[in-house]
């Protein structure tokens, strides 16, 4: 499926909620952010070519937040709005009661009438048997969806058999994997294939590995939120960072490039905490780097069979 606003393909590079969920009441992901310094890196992003915003009431106040840019920003047509069910802090779950509670609190909170896609948010598999039973989440997603408050249904998980039940149910229009498809990771890569054989978006998060491909040194990269370590090598993180280093290339940039030349990967979700993060984004991506670079890379690193 491609994810699309007013039939134009949503933007390769989307803002994830996250990094600016963390005020001085709760911090959810590493440093505070201000409210005014969430809505300029929300409405900077809008006004830059980036078309879907994703969060979730799980993420501190970022629904709050990013409702109040929305709203100053207007024009709700001209870009995809993301949330998620199942971990909001007060209706945590996922049965009938708790989806509707979720859904009407973050429809609320958001100022908007609609969401785009509503994801299914890390439920454990016992989780998933609740959704799909009866009475189950699914039955309030499909009729929210039948009545236009919510137009997809998702699920944002790391277990990929999780998304593979999800797509056999027939009720899949998006998934959102994480942290397993990038330069360092490549284990997603038949869950991609199963993905677009089934006509199943998908929307990439964690694409940085916590910030280890985010151009700076991983070395010294401050992980606050997930020990992103025990999944992936630092070392060969740093080894990565240091050839590119010498090439005179981004490694953010060479990192995209890969994730994105994937057909079945529709957008890359960034968890920018300001506009100058969003800004280094949109630049990684827009970097031309010659083929022969890529190549020389994806070779290096064993990426190619």
């Amino acid at each position: 499926m491609l994810l699309t606003v007013n039939d134009t393909p949503v933007f390769p590079i989307s803002l994830g909620g996250a990094g600016i969920g963390s005020s001085k009441d709760s911090i959810f992901f590493q440093d505070v952010v201000s409210e005014k310094q969430a809505v300029e890196t929300v409405l900077f992003a809008l006004e830059n070519g980036v078309n879907l915003i994703d969060t979730s009431p799980f993420y501190g106040n970022s629904e709050q937040k990013i409702g109040i840019a929305i709203k100053e920003y207007g024009m709700r047509e001209s870009y995809v709005l993301s949330s998620k069910v199942g971990t909001h802090p007060k209706f945590k779950g996922y049965s009938d009661f708790n989806i509707r509670q979720s859904i009407d609190n973050s429809l609320k909170t958001l100022q908007t009438s609609y969401i785009d896609i509503m994801h299914i948010h890390d439920p454990s598999f016992d989780d998933f048997k609740i959704i799909m039973g009866k009475n189950g989440g699914m039955e309030t997603l499909l009729r929210l969806k039948e009545d236009k408050l919510i137009r997809r249904i998702g699920l944002g998980v790391r277990d990929h058999d999780l998304h593979r039940k999800f797509i056999s149910s027939g009720f899949a229009d998006v998934i959102l994997p994480y942290l397993d498809y990038n330069v360092l990771c490549t284990s997603a890569d038949s869950l991609l294939k199963e993905s677009s054989e089934n006509n199943v978006a998908v929307i990439l998060g964690s694409a940085l590995c916590m910030g280890l491909l985010s151009g700076k040194n991983p070395a010294s990269t401050k992980i606050l939120h997930y020990d992103i370590t025990k999944d992936v090598s630092m070392e060969k993180a740093i080894r990565m960072f240091e050839w590119c280093k010498a090439k005179n290339v981004n490694l953010m940039s060479v990192n995209y490039k890969f994730i994105l030349d994937n057909p079945a990967v529709n957008t890359i979700i960034i968890g920018a905490s300001s506009k100058e993060e969003v800004q280094l984004s949109l630049s990684a991506y827009k970097e031309k780097i010659p083929s022969t670079i890529i190549d020389s890379f994806l070779k290096e690193f064993h990426l190619v069979n």
